[in-house]
C-alpha cells in the first residue's frame, strides 16, 4: 500500500520556510538543524523471518552393491544429471557365481518338486492298498464268525492290513520329507535370488543422477563405502538419484521467534547467491524478523511452506528446528544448495508505522523526535514498538497518527532544539506491505 503526506505538511513546509522579521532574527540567534520529516500514517506491517538453510531434495535413494565383485555393466549414456525411470536397471557386478548359484537352486528346487509329485502318486497307491486290505480283512472277519473261513485266513488277512497301514504311513511321511525339500529348496533359491539382486542396481523412483561413483570394469566391494557424513556417502556411495520437483530446508531458528514462525507459513526461496537489486539490498541476520525479501514478492520464483516446526530447543545453540518444503519452483533449485528464505510472519492491519531511520535507541529502550509545526521544534518521546516490516516498525504508543518524526537529522538533535525542514519523505516510498 502506497501511503503519502498530507497536504498539511506541505503548509507546514511553508512555515518553516519563511516568516516576519523577528522570527528571522530569532532564528539567527539559535542555529536551526536541518532535518527531513516523515508523517506517521497507518499503514498494514508485513514481518518477516529470515533464515538461511540448505536445500536437500525430499525424496533422494543412496544406491549400492551389497556384494562384492568387478563392475560389469553400466547403462549406457548414464551421466550425472541424466534421468532415470522407475525399475530402470542402472548397473550390475558380473554375474557368472550368482546366475550358477540361482541355476542350481533352482534345478534343485524342480527336482524336489518332482520328488513331491512321486510321493503324492505313492500315497494314493498306499491308501488304495490300505482300503483293500480293510475290505479283504472285514470279509474274513464275518466268514470265520459263519464258520466258512479259517483262522489262517483271518490271520492272514489282519496281517495284511498291518502292512498296508504301515506302507500309508511310510508314504505320508516321505510326502512330508518331500515336501519339506522343496520349502528348503525355495529357500535356496530366495536366498539366490536376493544375492543376484544384490549384485546390481535398480532405481526405486524415477528421478534424477546425481552422484555416479563407478565406472564398468572397475573392482567394488562394499567397504569403499563411506557414511561418517553426508559428504563422504555422497562421494562414495555408487548411485544417488534425487527427485527434484520437491526439496526440503531445514533451518535453526533462534528462541525469540519461536512465535513469529507457525506450521503452514509460507516461505519465499532464493539462492543465496543470487543477487538483489542494489537499491533493495540491505543485510540481513539470520533468524532475524523484519528483514523483507530484498525484491517484489511477485518477482520470487520458488515458494514453499513450513510443515513442521520443533517444539523443543537445540540445549547448546538455543536454537530450534524449521523444516520448509518447496511448494512451487522445485526444479530451479539444486540438491545441496545453500538457499536464503524467508518466512511470513504476523501482520498487522492499518497501525501508526514509522521507518526505520526515524527510530533511535538509548540504554536499549526505543526513542523519536517529533516536530512541533508551530514551534518548530522537537520533542523526543520514548515509543513502545510493534511488528517490524519491510522497512518500517509499527508503533504501539509514544506517537499519534498525522505527527510528523524525524528521519535525516537526527543524530544531531536533542530535546527541544530548533529544525528546518529541507524536505519531506513519504512514508509509501518505503514499501510498507509486501507489495
Amino acid at each position: 500500500m502506497r501511503l503519502h503526506l498530507i497536504s498539511a505538511l506541505a503548509l507546514f513546509l511553508a512555515g518553516c520556510g519563511g516568516g516576519s522579521d523577528e522570527e528571522e532574527a530569532n532564528e539567527s540567534a539559535t542555529a536551526a538543524v536541518s532535518v527531513r520529516v516523515v508523517q506517521v500514517q497507518e499503514a498494514p506491517v508485513q514481518s518477516w523471518v529470515y533464515a538461511q538453510g540448505t536445500a536437500r531434495a525430499a525424496r533422494r535413494e543412496f544406491l549400492t552393491f551389497q556384494n562384492s565383485g568387478r563392475v560389469a555393466y553400466v547403462a549406457p549414456g548414464l551421466e550425472v544429471g541424466r534421468p532415470v525411470r522407475r525399475g530402470q536397471v542402472i548397473a550390475y557386478l558380473e554375474r557368472d557365481r550368482t546366475e550358477a548359484e540361482l541355476t542350481g537352486a533352482r534345478v534343485d528346487l524342480a527336482n524336489a518338486r518332482a520328488q513331491v509329485s512321486v510321493a503324492e502318486a505313492a500315497l494314493v497307491e498306499a491308501a488304495a492298498t490300505l482300503e483293500l486290505a480293510r475290505e479283504t480283512f472285514a470279509r474274513f472277519a464275518t466268514l470265520l464268525e459263519l464258520n466258512s473261513a479259517s483262522q489262517q485266513e483271518y490271520d492272514e488277512a489282519e496281517a495284511q492290513l498291518e502292512q498296508a497301514r504301515a506302507a500309508y504311513a511310510r508314504a505320508q511321511a516321505q510326502l512330508a520329507a518331500n515336501r519339506a525339500q522343496v520349502n528348503a529348496a525355495q529357500a535356496q533359491v530366495n536366498v539366490a535370488q536376493v544375492t543376484a539382486s544384490e549384485s546390481r542396481i535398480v532405481a526405486p523412483i524415477s528421478g534424477v543422477i546425481a552422484r555416479l561413483n563407478i565406472e564398468e570394469g572397475r573392482y567394488f566391494t562394499p567397504q569403499l563405502v563411506q557414511s561418517q557424513n553426508e559428504q563422504t556417502a555422497l562421494d562414495t556411495v555408487p548411485v544417488v538419484i534425487v527427485d527434484p520437483s520437491s526439496y526440503e530446508i531445514s533451518v535453526d531458528l533462534p528462541s525469540y521467534t519461536s512465535r513469529e514462525v507457525d506450521t503452514g507459513s509460507e516461505a519465499l526461496i532464493r539462492p543465496s547467491e543470487a543477487p538483489a537489486p542494489a537499491a533493495r539490498q540491505r543485510p540481513a541476520q539470520a533468524g532475524s524478523t523484519g528483514n523483507a525479501p530484498p525484491i517484489p514478492v511477485d518477482q520470487f520464483r520458488i515458494f514453499g511452506r513450513v510443515y513442521a516446526v520443533s517444539p523443543a530447543l537445540d540445549p547448546e545453540s538455543r536454537t530450534y528446528e524449521a523444516l520448509i518444503r518447496t511448494t512451487s519452483g522445485g526444479r530451479l533449485l539444486q540438491d545441496g544448495e545453500f538457499v536464503s528464505a524467508w518466512i511470513r510472519g504476523p501482520r498487522a492491519e492499518e497501525v501508526p508505522a514509522v521507518p526505520f531511520d526515524a527510530i533511535g535507541f538509548a540504554s536499549g529502550e526505543p526513542f523519536v523526535y517529533v516536530v512541533d509545526p508551530e514551534t518548530r521544534r522537537v520533542e523526543r518521546r520514548a515509543v513502545e514498538l510493534g511488528l517490524t516490516g519491510n522497512e518500517v516498525r509499527a508503533v504501539v504508543s509514544g506517537v499519534r497518527t498525522g505527527e510528523y518524526v524525524v528521519t535525516d537529522g537526527r543524530s544531531a538533535l536533542s530535546d527541544g532544539d530548533l529544525v528546518r525542514v529541507i524536505g519531506r519523505e513519504p512514508l509509501g516510498a518505503r514499501d510498507t506491505a509486501d507489495e
